[in-house]
């Protein structure tokens, strides 16, 4: 029996500057400027290359392809969905940093963590507006490191502070956040989906556990990243066992190894891109069961959307579309 699967991607699978005839070593913030300065221009490409690549819709990702670019390329929530409709394609997800969830956590003093919920509840309800308008259910967000990395490159990190016990109030703190936030995201009728980041506190087993437990089942979900949760070290297997029922969203990303944390150093988009070297198409060499991932997503009768995504892939239609096909020989009716 085939699973009841969409699929769509993370438009990230479309940031590789050379997709666009862009030099392959242009900077993070060079390529932001360019999509910021014509988001039309960027956004028809990425719309046309999901289409291109039979998928049943997109999910949009950190900026600059964003929900707040998205705005900007077709003037309204109601032209981007015009844009999707002629396309056949849906808003399967929306992605956003945690920006403003860590600054609710730094906050030195009661104001200053009154003003940061109010930013963050502010940020998240135009937001969910957003994604009412278009018709897609689910605001993707993620937590914050479990440790401190290393802003020098080449100097590594404390492997003892990632490798240590996640604090048990942190967590706590974090949960009430997301509440928070699910609660605000409840009342555009949308829920909250907490992305698996690698390295964060929703990657390792235990933390996830803690956090689906201390959440509201209703109002805040899990997008799983099988990928990034291997990178970590961490059994994406176990997660979905656990907590496929909270899962709309599953991201079928594969990575070559397990890549310590402290030994990522220096700028976030430097850890990022050595990050993103190891990871892989499923089906293409890594580490995750596919077989079992599928089998126990059979057996707990799971459905939703499956995300089939590379980040800043070089050849992202036919990374996209291999993936799909790995999919529908090896797993659909295995």
């Amino acid at each position: 029996m085939s699973l009841d699967l969409r699929w769509s991607t993370d438009i990230v699978t479309f940031f590789n500057p050379t997709y666009w005839g862009l030099p392959a070593d242009l900077p993070y913030d060079a390529w932001e400027k360019l999509v910021d300065d014509d988001p039309q221009r960027f956004f028809d490409g990425m719309l046309n290359g999901a289409a291109a690549a039979g998928l049943s819709g997109i999910e949009l990702a950190p900026a600059p392809g964003g929900w707040a670019n998205a705005l900007r390329a077709y003037g309204s929530a109601a032209g981007f969905k015009r844009e999707l409709d002629n396309r056949n394609l849906v808003l399967s997800s929306s992605y956003a940093l945690p920006v403003q969830l860590k600054a609710v956590l730094d906050a030195p003093d009661d104001r200053s963590l009154r003003l940061a919920e109010q930013e963050l509840h502010e940020n998240t309800a135009e937001h969910a507006a957003f994604l009412r308008e278009v018709g897609c259910p689910t605001l993707i967000t993620s937590t914050i490191p479990r440790a401190q990395f290393s802003e020098i490159e080449g100097a590594e990190a404390s492997s003892a502070d990632f490798d240590a016990p996640s604090d048990t109030e942190l967590l706590s703190r974090v949960a009430d956040q997301l509440n928070g936030i699910g609660a605000v995201a409840a009342n555009a009728g949308l829920h909250l989906a907490i992305h698996t980041d690698a390295y964060s506190l929703a990657s390792r087993t235990v933390d996830i556990d803690a956090l689906m437990t201390q959440t509201d089942p209703a109002r805040v979900k899990l997008c799983v990243d099988a990928g990034h949760i291997a990178l970590d070290g961490g059994d994406p297997l176990a997660v979905i066992s656990s907590h496929s029922e909270r899962a709309p969203v599953l991201h079928w990303k594969d990575c070559s190894v397990h890549l310590p944390p402290h030994t990522l150093s220096g700028p976030p988009m430097v850890r990022h891109d050595a990050m993103i070297k190891n990871f892989r198409v499923m089906g293409s060499g890594g580490v995750v069961d596919w077989h079992e991932w599928t089998k126990i997503l059979r057996e707990k009768q799971w459905s939703g959307w499956g995300v089939a995504e590379i980040d800043m892939s070089v050849d992202p239609l036919r990374e996209i579309r291999e993936g799909i096909e790995y999919y529908e020989r090896e797993l659909a009716t295995q």
